[in-house]
């Protein structure tokens, strides 16, 4: 993974320092990631795809299968999801990312009884 998220790097043409400013890593940890010295922590990974230009599908690689690929999308949904446009689909799955995360914070929440 970080192989490719370091072509995408180098082919939008961003350098270790600018993704790592982005994302709020150095960029030795850049560089340690994309040689795959360091795990990359999923929750970056996200805004680390947005930053290069590149879909979190993409970053997984096309022999791999992405989680969003396995979501219970009814027929309509799916075809509809896989017209879209690469730039557009990182938008969806930043859209869902972001959610989830607002979920989970909700039921981390104290209801009021």
């Amino acid at each position: 993974m970080g192989a490719r998220l370091r072509a995408a790097r180098d082919t939008a043409g961003i350098s270790g320092k600018q993704v790592g400013m982005q994302i709020g890593m150095s960029p030795s940890q850049i560089s340690k990631m994309e040689s795959g010295d360091q795990k990359i922590p999923a929750d970056l990974l996200p805004a680390w795809c947005e930053a290069v230009g590149i879909s979190l599908a993409q970053a997984y690689g096309k022999g791999q299968s992405h989680h969003f690929a396995q979501l219970p999308f009814t027929p309509r949904i799916a075809k509809l999801y896989a017209e879209l446009p690469e730039q557009w689909k990182l938008h969806a799955q930043r859209m869902i990312a972001n959610l989830h995360q607002l979920y989970s914070l909700e039921k981390k929440k104290p209801h009021d009884q």
